[in-house]
């Protein structure tokens, strides 16, 4: 039953990454021109795939880490294997690809916003104050030869173990946080809050060709 009931937990880790909204288009730079609706599904279709892969593949290890070890193992997890499986995903992507995860409330420095990945958070939290709800993608034109595709992240229940206030952060989290992320900015979340996004960069060649 313990099993189950961590299995579903993943699930549902996993729903609340990836609710279907909208999709927006932009160019990054004075400049450059807008990504056009066509640009825009093409970056979609070789992208999506890709953040779904890796967000499939945090969560299943995750889910384990939980069954495992609870939330504690959980934190140690994200703070060894996170970077790691992340470039594992990106190794088997066409040349040229890359992923991260980021936001502006980040737990490891490495996942820190660039001023284009800001302008898309920025674009996410402004949707969400406007309607509610953030649209599915983000594309973004950065420079001639890199297209950006962002799939928002939103915080679900299993996530306040590891991020969420003094009331539902595990008292064994505390101090691996300490230790590992002295200067922590993700904690403090409730259940539905916009954690993030992941991007992943698109070299313009594959959706030219």
């Amino acid at each position: 039953m313990a099993d189950n009931f961590m299995a579903e937990r993943g699930r549902a880790f996993f729903l609340a990454l990836t609710l279907p909204w909208g999709l927006s288009l932009m160019g990054c730079e004075e400049g450059l021109p807008e990504v056009t609706p066509e640009e825009g599904s093409r970056v979609v279709q070789v992208a999506e795939p890709a953040a779904n892969a890796l967000l499939r593949s945090l969560v299943d290890h995750l889910t384990t880490a939980l069954e495992e070890g609870g939330a504690p193992e959980a934190a140690e997890f994200c703070s060894i294997e996170a970077m790691p499986l992340t470039r594992m995903a990106e190794a088997a992507l066409a040349d040229g690809m890359a992923l991260k995860r980021t936001s502006f409330r980040y737990r490891n420095p490495d996942n820190a916003p660039d001023q284009a990945e800001e302008m898309a958070l920025r674009y996410f939290e402004d949707a969400i104050l406007a309607g509610g709800t953030p649209p599915a993608h983000f594309i973004q034109r950065v420079s001639e030869e890199e297209l950006r595709y962002y799939k928002p992240l939103l915080v679900g229940e299993v996530c306040l173990q590891c991020h969420g206030g003094p009331e539902t952060l595990d008292p064994g989290v505390q101090p691996i946080l300490e230790d590992t992320y002295p200067g922590d900015l993700a904690s403090g979340y409730q259940a539905g809050d916009f954690r993030g996004v992941v991007r992943v960069s698109v070299p313009a060649r594959l959706v030219r060709e």
